[in-house]
């Protein structure tokens, strides 16, 4: 899949965290939106959809796993990665728990770890969508 058909949302509270989050990933070609706070993130995901959310799980207001319960409630298939710079074992078996498809430990050391953890993402999008597009093929061809 081409990097600039993959919209990404970023939530998190730490100002810096989006500016280089956002920055980087729109280097690399996609498609960023990001958010401070879980309710706006929310209100983003609402009126359009996204491939892709990052999200911290430690938030005020609402906190990252209830935004994840949220996400998937609304559009099961889009593929979270949760972010922070700490948490409990619970909140991290929650997190895959309540679908989160991968997990990425901050302060960075470098973007390398966002990097596998989004080559992956954009690795099953691209499962899926041969997954799909082969059915829609077979369907056709068989005249259904």
């Amino acid at each position: 899949m081409d990097p600039k058909n993959i919209r990404i949302l970023v939530v998190d509270d730490e100002k810096g965290i989006l500016e280089a989050l956002q920055t980087h990933l729109e280097l690399d070609g996609y498609s960023v939106d990001v958010s401070s706070s879980a309710k706006e993130g929310l209100e983003l995901f609402q009126k359009q959809p996204y491939h892709l959310v990052m999200t911290d799980i430690n938030m005020p207001v609402m906190d990252g796993l209830i935004f994840l319960e949220e996400i998937k409630s609304m559009r099961g298939d889009t593929i979270v990665i949760m972010i922070t710079a700490y948490t409990s074992l619970t909140k991290v078996l929650m997190s895959r728990a309540h679908g989160a498809a991968d997990y990425v430990l901050k302060p960075f050391r470098d973007l390398s770890e966002v990097d596998a953890a989004i080559e992956r993402a954009v690795a099953q999008l691209d499962r899926w969508n041969k997954i799909i597009e082969e059915t829609k093929n077979v369907k056709l061809s068989a005249g259904m």
